[in-house]
């Protein structure tokens, strides 16, 4: 969207809109000024007027807006009161109320204002510095800059090979903006729009990153937590400690859950924030910073404030995956344990088993021989019987028959023939 040269941008982004509430009051400011309606579904429009240009998009988490507005520039750099009210105008302030209000029930997680001051002399750059400067002071209620300390400081660069002045203290106003200033000492219009494009996104991008901080500090005590847990139950298996192995792998088991659990709930967040550190060190790129009057520039500052807690985001996410990959291994482990367990069960069952078979035998065998008794002795018996009947039978040649005798012959053929007869029988049972 072209920037108007001296102008001010005023830029927000709102976190999880609704792109129908936003279309409609859209729709309501179009009518307003008799502009085109977006159409049904717009990712991206652009209203234009006389007194402002206003650019409406839809991105994956937030919809931003974007809207331009004519600066009366001061008459010259000496002109502080005017030079003041210039570095404090708002483009926002020439939307109407109706569509402020009609968009102001979702919050925003990004705001800022880009005041477009065209001033070639290298005393305007100075005159900027020292009104924003002074501004911080009043803001603080010290008399001297130099009391605010490193805290405090002014940000300032040169970009774009030197055809721009861009400051900043990255502090929300009252209003819940941020404001930077960028003076342009002949930047082209399409540079010129690109460089304020760089400076709202880099703002948007950082508070959009910043959203994974709270999360990642707030997980690492979970992460601590589970590392505790996981560090005393993997000491309990490696030192000689009695360890109930079912238990410990149960143990395990949980924490496996939970770290899973974990890596659900902040994967997507600490993702988002990592990919959003890249646009901004991108756009930091683009811009193509040079130091000015040896003030600090945005790069400096964000790798000592916000490089720390995109790696506090990296650490955590890497925390997670390494803690996950521990658990796994540990589960192997236990697992391993639980079945090497498992097997010398089994074998004291065999054992036991074999020696319930041997005692099994033992008594078959004790039980054939009984049998074996009783069988003869009922044959015996019978044999008996048939002996007291062969007396009374008549023998040739004046033969007698003593039962008794015949008896006491036939015990050993019975019990033999039993006794084959009951091994016979066994063999086939066994085969």
């Amino acid at each position: 969207m072209p920037v108007r040269s001296p102008g001010v941008v005023s830029y927000w982004a709102q976190q999880g809109m609704d792109a129908a509430v936003a279309l409609s009051a859209l729709r309501s400011l179009c009518e307003r000024i008799a502009h085109p309606l977006p159409p049904e579904g717009a990712r991206h429009f652009v209203v234009k007027s006389a007194g402002f240009d206003l650019k409406f998009e839809r991105h994956g988490e937030f919809i931003s807006w974007q809207m331009s507005a004519d600066l009366l520039m001061p008459g010259n750099w000496t002109d502080t009161a005017a030079l003041r009210g210039a570095l404090q105008a708002r483009a926002i302030d020439a939307l109407p109320a109706e569509f402020v209000e009609g968009i102001s029930r979702t919050p925003m997680i990004a705001a800022t204002h880009v005041a477009v001051l065209r001033g070639e002399e290298p005393a305007w750059v100075e005159a900027c510095r020292d009104e924003m400067q002074a501004a911080l002071a009043d803001r603080a209620n010290i008399e001297d800059i130099e009391d605010l300390g490193d805290a405090a400081a002014l940000l300032a660069s040169r970009v774009s090979d030197g055809q721009g002045a861009v400051m900043t203290d990255l502090r929300l106003g009252s209003d819940g903006f941020t404001r930077f200033v960028l003076v342009d000492q002949g930047l082209t219009p399409d540079r010129l729009a690109r460089d304020v494009q760089r400076l709202c996104e880099i703002e948007a991008y950082r508070m959009l990153a910043m959203l994974g901080f709270p999360v990642a500090r707030a997980e690492a005590l979970v992460l601590s937590r589970v590392e505790s847990q996981l560090q005393q139950i993997v000491d309990d298996m490696a030192g000689a400690r009695t360890l109930d192995d079912a238990a410990a792998f149960d143990s395990l088991l949980k924490l496996a859950a939970e770290i899973e659990h974990s890596a659900a709930r902040t994967r997507y967040r600490l993702s988002a924030a990592r990919a959003y550190q890249r646009i901004v060190l991108q756009r930091l790129s683009d811009l193509r910073e040079e130091r000015l009057l040896g003030l600090q520039k945005l790069a400096g500052f964000f790798n000592r404030r916000f490089a720390p807690a995109m790696a506090l985001c990296d650490s955590t996410d890497a925390r997670i995956t390494d803690i996950a990959d521990r658990i796994n291994r540990a589960v192997d482990l236990a697992r391993v344990r639980v079945e090497a367990q498992r097997e010398a069960n089994n074998q004291e069952l065999f054992r036991s088993l074999a020696h319930r078979q041997k005692l099994q035998l033992r008594l078959q065998q004790t039980v054939e021989g009984l049998s074996v008794v009783a069988i003869s002795y009922y044959g015996v018996s019978l044999v008996a019987y048939m002996a007291k009947a062969a007396e009374a039978l008549p023998m040739p040649g004046g033969l007698v028959l003593d039962h008794e005798v015949l008896t006491a012959l036939s015990v050993l053929p019975v019990v033999g023939l039993v006794y084959a007869m009951v091994h016979r029988v066994r063999n086939r049972l066994e085969a």
